[in-house]
């Protein structure tokens, strides 16, 4: 056997022109010049292999980078559903973007406000709008983590429903156990009993990234029971909850199967989102620029619907 390879090896190396002739004898070391084999130059081989391995990263893997500056590679699930849209039907239009496609389908535009916008004229924005998510509270990042109600709320929810705009509602987190999750949803459940609502009622929870947050010490799961906390309570009172995020604490914070079990709003401020999992609602700005707001606002896509 050893015999046959050999020679096949010297027969394939006397036909491809351009072999170098240092064949000695049988057993004994040779080298062929791939110059006439174009795709298969040792530096090509080289490129394709790393780029194979980003393509092969990216689609088996979210990579983030955490507070502590370290990379970390987190395996995508089986278990939750992949987008298939293609960004190249984004349009933008005044620094407002639309996802449009040749079946009919456009995204909604949607902002999300808080008192930080102050007085809003929701006659304009009415027009420039197809929902708004108005903030109801928060609760403080310190040791007693009170919880206080947004300076505008009443304002807001009211004049936006007057002038005809759909509302949801949100509440910025700060819970740090499943209990404090509970008693932040009843919070806002006993503001908004009096309000309709055409979109869900939104738990937002960030790493604050200040030294004496209440959360800074907390393990993934109990992240995620506050989460559930307020999101199960939601839930059982009859509202649609829905979880709000960004990438790095999706990916590293909380159990994703568990929060995406709800309705997804996904926060990164780029021209596309680079993310795998689908989403029925995409922060795209912190910068936009909408009549009647004073200031930049955040925009928003609403990119499915909302069940």
């Amino acid at each position: 056997m050893k015999k046959v390879v050999t020679l096949s090896v010297f027969l394939i190396c006397m036909l491809l022109t351009g072999c170098q002739k240092d064949y000695y004898g049988m057993g004994k070391a040779f080298s062929m010049s791939t110059s006439l084999l174009p795709g298969y130059h040792n530096d090509s081989m080289e490129a394709l292999s790393n780029d194979n391995y980003e393509r092969f990263l990216h689609a088996s893997y979210i990579i983030v980078t955490d507070k502590f500056g370290e990379v970390q590679k987190i395996k995508i699930s089986p278990n939750i559903s992949r987008h298939s849209w293609d960004f190249s039907n984004l349009e933008t239009d005044s620094n407002v973007k639309r996802y449009v496609t040749e079946d009919g389908f456009s995204s909604k535009v949607g902002v999300d406000v808080s008192e930080h916008q102050g007085f809003i004229d929701w006659e304009r924005t009415s027009k420039a709008v197809d929902f708004a998510m108005i903030r109801v509270g928060y609760r403080g990042y310190g040791a007693k983590g009170g919880l206080v109600e947004d300076g505008y709320f009443s304002t807001n929810i009211e004049d936006a429903t007057a002038n005809g705009v759909p509302v949801g509602v949100y509440f910025y987190s700060q819970a740090t156990s499943y209990e404090e999750g509970v008693e932040e949803a009843n919070f806002v459940l006993s503001r908004i009993a009096d309000y309709h609502l055409s979109y869900p009622i939104v738990l937002d929870r960030e790493d604050p990234m200040v030294e004496d947050a209440r959360t800074n010490d907390m393990s993934k799961e109990q992240h995620t029971q506050a989460a559930l906390g307020f999101l199960e309570t939601i839930r059982n009172a009859g509202y649609t909850p829905m979880m709000y995020t960004y990438r790095t604490y999706y990916s590293l914070y909380v159990d994703i199967e568990s929060v995406y079990q709800y309705p997804i709003w996904y926060a990164q401020y780029a021209d596309e989102p680079d993310w795998p999992y689908e989403f029925n609602i995409w922060q795209y700005t912190e910068s936009g620029e909408i009549p009647g707001i004073s200031g930049p606002v955040d925009l928003n896509l609403q990119m499915k619907e909302i069940e």
